[in-house]
């Protein structure tokens, strides 16, 4: 019988915990982890309470959100990631669950963050409409998934996808476009778009796939260099192509 896409998930990713905690081991990568991920929790309004990480994984992005907004929800499909979750995180409440039917009433969430979630689903917009489910009216979805728009990374990313064994070749990026369109398909209007990541993002974000900085001096500072220069790439017209991933601020459409 063949697999459904959460069990090839579930089957990815408990192979793949183990990567995450070695990834998140070295200083420069977490200096641009960090930076990512205040980029995205800049996002959250100064009142909201009800917080979900959907797609929280090993719980390094909950740990920092659990820090700034207490009481934070995470749930991941993968019990296997949410075992690490538990070591950084002791304190959050992590659910098991799947992405794809939400556990959560309706209007539940002030704030739902998605970094990196959307990608591994197959039905992008019932995705994004269960976000939008499970949102209060005034709520808003904050994601951060792989951008496609520069051609040469879209060609780079599907061969990794198709060679390597730590993706799944159903995995896919996305354009500005296309997934502004997915989101207003799911009845969201969307308020920010913007890309993240060229420079810190190929040599700091993965040190389990290139590891090069590892082995030089001041790499640390190195990465934080990497990181302004990258700021001021991806807000200029067309040299924000090169970014690596594409950061989406929405919120539900009127009912």
């Amino acid at each position: 019988m063949p697999q459904t896409n959460a069990e090839a998930q579930i089957e990815l990713h408990r192979a793949l915990a183990p990567r995450y905690a070695y990834r998140y081991s070295f200083e420069f990568s977490r200096l641009f982890q960090e930076d990512w991920h205040a980029e995205m929790i800049s996002h959250v309004p100064s009142d909201a309470e009800r917080i979900l990480d959907l797609g929280c994984g090993t719980g390094f992005f909950l740990a920092e959100l659990e820090a700034r907004h207490p009481g934070s929800v995470g749930l991941d499909i993968s019990h296997e990631m949410l075992k690490v979750s538990d070591q950084y995180v002791p304190d959050a409440r992590l659910v098991t669950g799947d992405a794809e039917r939400l556990p959560f009433a309706t209007g539940t969430f002030d704030v739902v963050f998605c970094k990196g979630s959307l990608h591994h689903t197959r039905d992008h917009v019932g995705f994004l409409a269960n976000c939008r489910e499970v949102l209060a009216g005034s709520g808003v979805l904050i994601m951060s998934e792989p951008c496609n728009d520069n051609p040469i990374i879209r060609l780079a990313r599907a061969v990794l996808y198709r060679r390597s064994r730590h993706f799944d070749v159903g995995d896919q990026g996305f354009t500005r476009n296309g997934i502004v369109g997915l989101c207003e398909q799911a009845g969201f209007e969307v308020e920010r778009v913007r890309k993240y990541g060229i420079l810190a993002y190929v040599f700091a974000g993965f040190p389990d796939h290139l590891g090069v900085l590892r082995l030089v001096p001041g790499n640390a500072l190195l990465t934080r260099l990497f990181i302004a220069v990258d700021r001021i790439l991806c807000a200029l017209p067309v040299l924000n192509l090169l970014g690596f991933h594409i950061v989406i601020v929405a919120r539900p459409a009127a009912r």
